[in-house]
């Protein structure tokens, strides 16, 4: 059983108060007493009672975070990132994953709100005014991650459309005369919300009409590789590339290319989105948009905190700057 303030304060024969003013580091105590208290601490291994600490104060410093899957690797990044910042201010995470079910994501937040989360951190799958009213209604601090719900709940994002748009530029400046853009989200787009990879898509396609000639198409199926197949086969439409709305969905493409004997940029070019770890061990080079991913978790969390603590807060759209890296694929 571990040992108690109590128990630390018979061994080093000071007052219970004493011991909670030097584990604290408040009120004042001398410097060979509170290193004693310190080091007995240390030796027994004690640890908070934070139930208590909870009641005591009315504060359960614990946030919660709802994840929309823990395989793709923007989402694991994510986590790790807003893991750490709230840890470095005394924040206990609560993770959960609603494994893209829309019923399940509503389940998990109103669970997070009945444990007593401070705040809630969601890259929301679910839309419409009537989750806006379900979040509004837990009076509870949240913030999105990406995907936006309204103008009443903070967003933490990068403008995807203007990065879409500088995309679509760099690829017409290599050359390329014809640009697909890939986005299997858009399957799915009438039920869930898909509002990060619905601007990349505006961004595409308003770039794309600034070039004459300019031969675009769109891919929104779940299963995308039969149409890439289909559309590399017609060889009087020019030099070809493929725009992605996610680096997972080119790292497919580029796979599916090697199976059939091609080679990336020569049979056509190919970028992603996000600038996901995995891209560090993969050959040839993505070329990709950084959507600051480490960025924009931190500040995530940041903003929640300062949420929490005001009682004034009014509600924002953030955007972080993002970054093209012009690599080997393109």
């Amino acid at each position: 059983m571990a040992i108690t303030v109590n128990q630390i304060a018979e061994i080093c024969k000071v007052s219970r108060t004493t011991v909670l003013r030097a584990l604290n580091d408040s009120g004042s105590v001398g410097k060979e007493t509170k290193e004693r208290i310190l080091s007995v601490a240390k030796e027994y291994n004690y640890r908070p009672n934070l139930l208590a600490r909870s009641l005591n104060h009315g504060r359960t410093m614990s946030l919660g975070v709802v994840t929309i899957n823990i395989e793709n690797m923007y989402f694991v990044q994510s986590l790790n990132i807003i893991n750490k910042e709230a840890d470095k201010r005394g924040y206990f995470t609560n993770i959960v994953v609603c494994d893209e079910s829309l019923d399940w994501e509503r389940k998990l937040i109103q669970g997070l709100a009945d444990r007593q989360m401070e705040g809630i951190l969601i890259s929301p799958i679910n839309k419409g005014k009537e989750f806006e009213d379900f979040l509004l209604s837990l009076n509870i601090p949240v913030v999105c991650i990406g995907n936006q719900v309204s103008d009443s709940i903070t967003t933490v994002q990068v403008n995807e459309m203007a990065a879409a748009m500088e995309s679509v530029d760099l690829i017409v400046s290599k050359g390329y005369e014809r640009i697909i853009f890939i986005c299997p989200p858009l399957a799915v787009k009438e039920k869930e919300n898909i509002y990060v990879h619905e601007q990349r898509l505006l961004g595409f396609q308003a770039s794309a009409a600034k070039y004459p000639g300019l031969i675009q198409e769109v891919i929104g199926k779940t299963d995308y590789l039969p149409d890439v197949e289909e559309m590399l086969a017609r060889k009087d439409q020019g030099k070809t590339a493929f725009l992605c709305s996610g680096d997972s969905y080119a790292l497919n493409v580029m796979r599916w290319g090697q199976q059939n004997g091609m080679s990336i940029p020569d049979d056509f070019g190919l970028m992603g989105f996000d600038d996901i770890n995995i891209l560090e061990f993969i050959t040839p080079k993505l070329t990709t948009v950084s959507t600051n991913l480490e960025g924009v978790a931190a500040t995530a969390v940041s903003e929640l905190l300062t949420q929490i603590d005001s009682e004034d807060y009014v509600p924002k759209a953030i955007y972080l700057n993002y970054k093209i890296l012009d690599r080997e694929t393109l």
